[in-house]
């Protein structure tokens, strides 16, 4: 209604694709008819997505639309990014006063790793449209990505729009607590919340948000009820929040809530990783990465269950090659495409991605990890001392802070390098620790512990 009424008193471009997508979204089109029909009459003026679901709201027949990626999901291609990006840039000199053309573009350069081209396109989008909530918010996803949460905040605040719109307070409660800093939306999100100022689909990031926020401080009964708010008409972006916070707080999610909400790879992905329904599980993730190819975590995801379910770990590297171009820097990322090369015999090459980690304690999570990763290396290039030094070095300081999962996983791939050296005590401990993962019971841990299992069976059939 908000966004019916802006656009009667002020038609534009921007306000009509605003309406045009939200009605879209929440699949309510009978108001949104007027703002289509504008769009379609400055078709020079928006960007080609946005004209399709003017034409889907008014049941004209869909124009052509070319596709980020090849429609299996379940193939990647590095190159398409680099394909979509001449596509639009193509479209920019078409469109060059459109923002969300700008928008479209910054995205792509960000997936890309060029995010001085994507930070100027964006600022070319601010200036075209600073009111803009979808610039807005592509602009702060894309500061929180390049690691400046606070210049993400500095926006929000200077824009007099932020504690009018629950789409950009939630924004600015989140990447406040990315910068840690102490947001200022709090008193008026629940004033929002609690009077239910707007449709309940437009404050569901809202409730997602101060629900998480709230986790630290706040009774559990109360977070439960703005997680339980955020969920009346979900985004992906809060259902994946809520789905997160929910065990913390014993909310239990009925997962016919979400069947429904568009793009919900991040929830669907997760639901099937913890029902072990891996492969479906590794869909979804594929699904999310497309949907952001600028964001490490589907591709760690996606990676991390490709490399267990398919026979070479060629795919897994690929996933993670993509996703290092956006986040170069990634500690969690290198030492996994170290892994994933070392695992290919591709030893030099891995130990040039592990020079890059930065120097961390070996008592933290990432640090024995990375002792873990260098043991495997060692091993596979026959130093058989320094593979088993490692690898001790990184159980022990799994045990010592009681981080059973990790000792747990690191057990089982030093239990394969003993079984390919033929080292009498690798059964015994494998069959230990197989054990010990099926009583964790963490998904991927069982899925580790069944792969680490057939490898050291190969070997004995070799």
């Amino acid at each position: 209604m908000e966004l019916q009424t802006a656009f009667a008193a002020h038609p534009s471009v921007g306000r009509a694709a605003e309406l045009t997508g939200a009605a879209t979204l929440l699949r309510q089109v009978d108001g949104a008819q007027d703002a289509a029909a504008f769009l379609l009459r400055h078709p020079h003026d928006t960007t080609p997505r946005v004209l399709q679901a003017a034409r889907h709201i008014l049941g004209q027949p869909l124009a052509e639309l070319r596709p980020l990626s090849p429609p299996n999901m379940d193939e990647l291609a590095p190159d398409d990014m680099h394909s979509e990006v001449r596509r639009l840039r193509a479209d920019l000199k078409a469109f060059d006063r459109s923002p969300m053309a700008h928008v479209d573009l910054a995205r792509m350069y960000a997936a890309l790793g060029a995010t001085r081209k994507a930070e100027r396109h964006l600022r070319v989008a601010l200036g075209l449209a600073p009111h803009h909530r979808l610039v807005l918010r592509a602009a702060v996803r894309f500061y929180v990505h390049v690691q400046a949460p606070d210049e993400a905040v500095h926006l929000l605040r200077r824009q007099p729009r932020t504690l009018h719109d629950p789409w950009l307070m939630a924004a600015e409660i989140s990447s406040a607590m990315v910068a840690g800093l102490v947001p200022r939306s709090i008193k008026r999100a629940r004033e929002v919340l609690d009077r239910r100022e707007f449709h309940p689909h437009h404050m569901s990031e809202l409730a997602a948000a101060l629900g998480t926020l709230e986790l630290q401080g706040a009774k559990p009964k109360k977070v439960r009820r703005l997680l339980q708010q955020a969920l009346e008409q979900p985004t992906e972006n809060a259902l994946a929040q809520v789905q997160w916070a929910a065990p913390q707080v014993r909310l239990d999610l009925d997962e016919r809530q979400w069947t429904d909400v568009p793009r919900n790879f991040e929830a669907a992905g997760w639901t099937n990783y913890e029902a072990q329904q891996f492969q479906a599980a590794r869909a979804a993730y594929l699904a999310w990465f497309q949907d952001e190819p600028f964001s490490a975590e589907p591709a760690i995801l996606a990676g991390y269950l490709s490399h267990l379910l398919d026979p070479t770990p060629s795919r897994a590297i690929d996933l993670t090659r993509m996703a290092l171009a956006a986040s170069p820097a990634e500690d969690l990322l290198l030492n996994n495409m170290a892994f994933y090369l070392a695992e290919a015999g591709q030893l030099d090459l891995a130990q040039q991605y592990l020079a890059r980690t930065q120097p961390l304690p070996p008592d933290t999570e990432l640090g024995l990890t990375l002792s873990a990763t260098r043991g495997l290396i060692a091993f596979r290039r026959g130093n058989e001392e320094l593979g088993r030094a490692l690898y001790e070095q990184a159980i022990a300081a799994a045990r010592t802070r009681s981080l059973w999962e990790y000792e747990t996983l690191a057990t089982l791939y030093y239990s394969r390098e003993l079984a390919r050296i033929q080292d009498p005590s690798a059964p015994e401990r494998l069959m230990r620790a197989r054990l010990i993962a099926e009583k964790i019971a963490e998904p991927g841990l069982v899925l580790t512990a069944q792969r680490a299992t057939a490898d050291v069976l190969a070997f004995s059939e070799a």
